[in-house]
């Protein structure tokens, strides 16, 4: 292996772009920003000729698509925070699977609208929807409620979030009155590797209907101003739902082959060791790692490229609307998506991974006509760049003519991917994620796209720790040769160290040269706006007192001060992803814990190490225990902890406030909070 290529390689904290204005006229091109959730970078045909995707290769080949493409974070939340701020996980605060901040100091939509563009949003953007905002939608005026905007001056959004009143789901009851949109997958979740055709006549599909609205927006529009236009697409992101049509015209030898690992590094996720999916449950439909049953496996991956194809039938339509309007020589289109999806390889479904399937994704850039002055990449070529979603960002300001809008001093890590193909470019890039799924599952890597470096922050030993691969000779990954090359091995551990020391991160991340093993994870950098503030105390107290042994139960929102009910527990709905113990707000040695052997939930003794007392409050608006069932309302006074099913979403969906109540969801066929009631006159 030709590996001795360490050359000198540099971190960019700091961007520096031409100060050329968008064209030699300097009129402004419209941008285009289209993207996947959870689409893999090889999920085209001009990777994988199988693919069968004619609209994502017309649009490389009159443009460039970039080969050495990734998400720093490979998850939803993360990966969009990078696409707002253009910065690394560490600047802009988020290190794993959290919360996007309400506001950041210098964002892209709110950057571009100040530069004169028109920012309109269509599809999936994870910003939070606020039920009592007024509506942004012109397009649909009958909507209620609206997403966080980030400034974006109108949207039309489908999150995917079951429990979320969006934009989408509103439209899908006007439609469809008496049915939901869950139905038109019934077999399927919003996390499953599973796959199986859309029920419901396809033109009710979420890809459609973000897909429409796109090409009905540019088809309609008249203003003087240039646009900004977000297009969004959920899919191929689960549940794999493609229409019947799409489906039945992908054939297993479509797919690619399931790669594994040759030396078998990848064995400890073949699911013969816990932490896969639920103990007792087998292979359950939202496991993120496992070796399925090869029938079940090839239905997932045929149904997970159909969705591909779907939404590339889509984006053709959007090509062809720009086409008909005379709009394609005046617009910078980007595609890509925010993070990949494992597909069976090394037994690895989802997202959330340092590894090619999850974290490398596809980029393409198409320059109008106009700007070809300022553009010396060639159209139809790959390029070579590493380059990362953060480069989204300054590549529009670039387009724009708005460099000089970047707040002095202010950090944007990415670089304009007009200048890609100019020296200076970045030579490596940093990637991370704080804990998913389980504890195993959190990591930092750096690559230059020719080789990675993988930590493993919680594993005892150095040796399962480091993983190094090269990815010119070995690009799935199929051989860990970090043992092979120890030299080259403790260069890139060199390189991860002075960019914990550079960045300030502290003695829990690096000491003495040396990186630590961590076993608890940091889901916000220092640099999350607001520093990750604490949740708000409870505006109403709870006086009851409180014994171990009494049991919860579901009970009205209590808004008065009680001695004899208690709703408020010390629960952070900033970090919903971290397994957190629920100590109850009247007297904080005392938690939930649920009941062994009966799924009842009562209260115990706070314990720290305790699995019955770890609960994870997702942003999918469950509350799930360390074994993956989930908090249930099972009557109008009645909770327990019960196996998760799509199925009974509307009674497994909750929400934890600021204020400590965890509470089922409006509209829930049981509504209330999680109660404790106690007698003010017991002797605690």
């Amino acid at each position: 292996l030709q590996l001795q290529k360490m050359a000198s390689l540099t971190f960019f904290s700091v961007v520096v772009l031409s100060a050329s204005l968008s064209s030699a006229s300097g009129a402004k091109p419209n941008l285009l920003f289209m993207m996947a959730d959870q689409m893999r970078h090889d999920a085209m045909s001009s990777v994988w000729p199988g693919a069968k995707t004619p609209n994502f290769d017309r649009l490389a080949s009159e443009g460039v698509r970039f080969a050495r493409a990734y998400t720093t974070t490979p998850t939803c939340t993360p990966a969009r925070a990078a696409l707002l701020t253009g910065q690394k996980p560490w600047n802009h605060g988020m290190l794993g699977y959290g919360k996007i901040a309400y506001h950041y100091p210098f964002e892209m939509p709110r950057a571009l609208a100040a530069a004169g563009y028109r920012t309109v949003s269509f599809g999936k953007n994870h910003f939070d929807w606020n039920a009592s905002a007024p509506n942004d939608d012109p397009f649909d005026p009958m909507d209620k409620g609206a997403e966080i905007n980030h400034g974006y001056e109108s949207q039309s959004i489908y999150d995917g979030i079951t429990s979320e009143p969006d934009n989408y789901h509103q439209w899908f009851s006007r439609e469809m009155p008496g049915h939901k949109p869950e139905e038109g997958w019934p077999t399927l979740d919003m996390n499953s590797w599973m796959g199986a055709p859309y029920v419901f006549n396809e033109s009710l599909h979420p890809t459609a209907w973000v897909g429409r609205q796109a090409v009905n927006f540019i088809k309609n529009y008249s203003g003087s101003m240039p646009y900004m236009l977000k297009v969004s697409f959920h899919r191929p992101h689960s549940p794999y739902d493609p229409p019947k049509r799409i489906f039945d015209a992908v054939n297993e030898s479509d797919l690619q082959p399931i790669r594994l690992a040759e030396d078998g590094w990848d064995l400890r996720f073949n699911g013969s060791v816990p932490g896969c999916w639920t103990p007792g449950c087998t292979k359950c439909s939202d496991a993120w790692c496992g070796d399925m049953t090869e029938p079940a496996k090839t239905l997932g991956r045929r149904a997970y490229m159909g969705s591909v194809r779907f939404v590339d039938e889509w984006v053709g339509h959007i090509l062809d609307a720009l086409n008909e309007t005379n709009q394609t020589e005046k617009t910078l289109i980007i595609w890509t998506a925010d993070h990949g999806d494992g597909q069976a390889d090394h037994f690895h479904w989802r997202k959330g991974f340092p590894y090619e399937l999850s974290a490398h994704v596809p980029m393409i850039m198409r320059w109008p006509s106009m700007m070809d002055d300022m553009v010396t990449l060639t159209r139809g070529s790959v390029s070579q760049a590493v380059t990362e979603l953060r480069d989204i960002f300054p590549t529009f300001l670039h387009a724009a003519g708005a460099n000089n809008s970047i707040p002095a001093g202010h950090p944007i890590d990415g670089r304009s991917l007009l200048l890609a193909d100019q020296p200076g470019w970045r030579t490596i890039l940093d990637l991370e994620h704080a804990t998913c799924y389980n504890e195993t599952v959190h990591w930092n890597a750096l690559t230059d796209g020719e080789m990675k470096y993988i930590f493993h922050a919680f594993y005892d030993t150095q040796a399962e720790r480091e993983q190094l691969f090269n990815l010119t000779a070995d690009p799935y990954e199929l051989r860990e040769i970090s043992k092979l090359l120890p030299d080259e091995t403790a260069k890139w551990r060199e390189l991860m160290v002075k960019q914990f020391e550079d960045e300030g991160r502290g003695p829990t991340w690096v000491q003495d040269g040396q990186l630590l093993q961590r076993k608890q994870a940091q889901l916000y950098s220092p640099n999350y706006p607001g520093n990750q503030p604490s949740p708000p105390k409870p505006s109403v107290k709870c006086t009851a007192k409180l014994v171990p042994g009494l049991t919860f139960s579901l009970y009205p929102n209590h808004n008065e001060q009680s001695s004899t009910i208690c709703q408020c527990m010390n629960g952070n709905p900033n970090q919903p992803t971290v397994a957190q113990v629920l100590p109850m707000q009247a007297n904080t040695s005392l938690c939930p814990s649920e009941k062994p052997y009966t799924g009842d939930l009562e209260l115990q003794l706070c314990n720290q190490t305790d699995p019955d007392q770890q609960f994870l409050v997702t942003l999918d608006s469950e509350v799930r225990t360390v074994d993956e069932k989930c908090l249930t309302a099972l009557s109008k006074s009645e909770v327990g902890i019960r196996d998760c099913d799509s199925k009974q979403r509307h009674l497994q969906s909750w929400i934890l406030g600021t204020g400590g109540r965890l509470c089922t969801i409006k509209g829930s066929t049981f509504e209330g909070c999680l109660t404790i009631k106690s007698n003010p006159n017991v002797d605690v």
